[in-house]
C-alpha cells in the first residue's frame, strides 16, 4: 500500500473507491495469537474483468485422498501460501480510504499523514499488491502460480478444475484457493514442489 494524496487518485477511479476495516482476534491455535489485519471492502470494486479461479471441489479432493490410501509409498501433505496470495502485484491498482484517527501516533509521522490528510480527517491509500477482500486478488494469484510453477513441470488438468500433476515426478496434488493437498511418492519430490514455492 502506498498512501496518497486524494488529488492523487485517478478521477475514473473514484466509484471504486471502498473503505478498510480493522480487524482484530485472538487465535489461539496460531504461533501469533493476537492478529490484526486490514481487509478492503471488496463488494465496493467493480473489477472489469471475471474474478473466477479454478478450484478442486470436495469430489476432487475425495478422489485424491483415495489415491492416497491405494498407491504404494504415497505419503500425504498439506502446504498453505498464504503470504503468497497477498502479496501478489495488482495489474490495476485499487484505493480506499481510512480515517486518520485510526492510525496510532508513529505511524501518523512516520509516513507524514498530517500532510495529506483531508478536511473531513480522511487518509486516502493505493493498493498495489493482494489484500484480503479484494475481488481479484485470488485470480492474480492463481495465474503467477501458474506461471511459477509450469516453469518447473507442473501443469493443471484441462478437465479437473484444481487438480495439477508433474510431467515426470509421482507427485499431485489438489488446490483450493490458498490451500494445497498433495500426494507424493518420494521426500524428494515433496521437496522439489516446497522449493519452487519458496
Amino acid at each position: 500500500m502506498l498512501f496518497v494524496d486524494k488529488n492523487k487518485v485517478p478521477k475514473d477511479r473514484w466509484k471504486d473507491m471502498t473503505y478498510g476495516r480493522i480487524l482484530c482476534d485472538v487465535r489461539e491455535h496460531k504461533a501469533e495469537k493476537n492478529r490484526t489485519r486490514l481487509t478492503v471492502g471488496g463488494h465496493r470494486i467493480n473489477y472489469p474483468d471475471d474474478c473466477g479461479t479454478p478450484t478442486a471441489d470436495l469430489l476432487t479432493v475425495k478422489l485424491s485422498l483415495n489415491s492416497i490410501i491405494s498407491t504404494k509409498n504415497a505419503k500425504f501433505m498439506t502446504l498453505d501460501i498464504k503470504n503468497f496470495y497477498l502479496i501478489t502485484p495488482l495489474s490495476r491498482y485499487e484505493y480506499l480510504r481510512l480515517r486518520l484517527d485510526n492510525f496510532p501516533e508513529d505511524v501518523i509521522a512516520q509516513y507524514n499523514l498530517n500532510d495529506i490528510v483531508t478536511s473531513d480527517g480522511y487518509v486516502y491509500i493505493e493498493v498495489r499488491k493482494g489484500m484480503y477482500g479484494l475481488p481479484q486478488a485470488g485470480l492474480l494469484a492463481q495465474e503467477l502460480l501458474e506461471k511459477r510453477l509450469e516453469k518447473h513441470g507442473y501443469k493443471q488438468s484441462k478437465h479437473t478444475p484444481g487438480f495439477w500433476t508433474h510431467e515426470s515426478r509421482p507427485i499431485c496434488f489438489s488446490l483450493v484457493v490458498d490451500n494445497f493437498g498433495v500426494k507424493y511418492v518420494g521426500e524428494d519430490n515433496a521437496k522439489h514442489l516446497i522449493q519452487v514455492l519458496e
